[in-house]
């Protein structure tokens, strides 16, 4: 019989699966990766990520979730264990419902990588809105190696790096650096170790100084029509800016504190 997942972090409470921790502190949620030593991710532990990023989904305030791993490790990407014939099917589908859920995910998800992140720990740290990776990191997919291919990143990457570098980096399972990995836009900043921290808190602090909807519909409007023809996008965005954004309290109280010359209070509704 199957155990329950936990149920949603109150406030400032942590809520412990078995190998990841949910940490909700303000608009701020925090999902750090733990299945030492290396955080791979077997079945049972995709199921969870892909269940905590339902919880955060229905936290309608929140506008920063933090993926994190250990010092040692982001991940190591997927269980080889569970990376059986008969097991395969599962995995990919529990994998895949995290990257679906990201990609609709309306709060800006930040990874930070420290470590490695190699395999399906590199795709799911790319495919964060932001990743901040400590400039030591080692980064990239090795599966071809072990006789696979990564699925997300085949997916992902053209779209991220260009068509020439995901075949480099698919075909030949070459690990990157952080310095690399940020000079061909795989991942958005390589930071010395000692300033990680203070580096994720200044985008943090940033990003959350704006209203909530208002930065939700921005990062929806964004992620939506990145695969649109233009003419479809620019009118999907179009039915986001005047029918959602423009019916908030904040985009009326920004565009008047803009003219008033004063600074916005953003009553996040």
């Amino acid at each position: 019989m199957e155990e329950p997942l936990p149920v949603p972090a109150s406030e400032g409470q942590s809520t412990k699966y078995k190998f990841i921790q949910l940490h909700k502190e303000g608009d701020i949620v925090r999902l750090t990766l733990n299945r030492p030593p290396y955080n791979v991710m077997n079945i049972s532990m995709l199921e969870e990520i892909g269940h905590a990023l339902d919880v955060v989904d229905m936290m309608q305030q929140t506008k920063i979730l933090l993926f994190e791993g250990s010092d040692k490790s982001f991940s190591g990407g997927l269980d080889i264990a569970d990376h059986t014939e008969e097991k395969a099917y599962q995995m990919l589908e529990a994998f895949h419902r995290i990257f679906r859920s990201l990609i609709e995910l309306e709060a800006v998800s930040i990874s930070v990588v420290r470590g490695m992140a190699l395999g399906g720990g590199c795709e799911l740290a790319a495919c964060c809105d932001f990743c901040f990776a400590a400039e030591d990191a080692k980064l990239g997919q090795p599966e071809i190696k072990v006789g696979i291919f990564p699925s997300v990143a085949t997916v992902l990457y053209s779209r991220l790096i260009g068509l020439h570098k995901a075949f480099e980096i698919i075909l030949t399972g070459r690990v990157l650096t952080a310095q690399e990995a940020e000079a061909i836009g795989l991942i958005s900043r390589s930071v010395a170790p000692a300033q990680l921290d203070g580096e994720v808190q200044r985008w943090i602090q940033f990003l959350t100084g704006f209203s909530a909807p208002v930065l939700r519909y921005t990062r929806r409007a964004i992620s939506d029509v990145v695969n649109m023809p233009f003419e479809d996008a620019l009118r999907h965005v179009e039915g986001i800016y005047l029918n959602q954004l423009m019916s908030t309290e904040d985009a009326k109280e920004g565009l008047k504190a803009f003219l008033e010359q004063r600074k916005p209070v953003w009553k996040h509704r």
